[in-house]
């Protein structure tokens, strides 16, 4: 049985290699591409960053796709917490990619995993990350810190 590592090496060896020379026409060409993908996501971000602040559903509805394809997450937030807000604390932009590192604050208003409302600040931090498409975010995945976010609600 062959391993990983084995089929790689052997699709490496096998395979014609090509690449631009350093420098040249193909890797200057590139390198603007991707710089104006990254600042065309990065725009995008703050867009997206300011309609959750503002709680502008309008604008939520322009940086979405149609159609927009969600993996996991928490529905309803805006209900248990109505002044949440959001602070992009790191961001990376590769490709059609937006990689960010956020931290969300709100009061805990409704009934959230079981418990009622609570009136504590609370802190819930995220990894996201969004796959963008004709200048719009058309799917996103996400890592939300649940248990932290519990702890803090039943004051553990």
């Amino acid at each position: 049985m062959l391993n990983r590592r084995t089929v790689l090496a052997a699709a490496a060896l096998a395979a014609p290699a090509s690449f631009a020379p350093l420098g040249g026409p193909a890797l200057a060409d590139a390198s603007a591409c991707a710089t104006d993908q990254s600042a065309a996501n990065a725009a995008l971000l703050e867009r997206y960053a300011a309609a959750v602040n503002g709680n502008d559903a309008a604008l939520l509805r322009e940086v979405f796709a149609e159609p927009y394809l969600q993996h996991g997450g928490i529905k309803g937030l805006r209900n248990v917490f109505p002044d949440l807000h959001l602070t992009v604390e790191d961001r990376i932009f590769g490709g059609d990619k937006i990689v960010a590192r956020n931290t969300w604050t709100g009061t805990h208003r409704g009934a959230f995993l079981g418990i009622e409302p609570t009136g504590k600040q609370v802190t819930i931090n995220t990894i996201d990350i969004w796959r963008v498409e004709r200048g719009k975010l058309a799917e996103h995945w996400d890592v939300i810190d649940i248990a932290g976010l519990e702890k803090q609600l039943r004051g553990g």
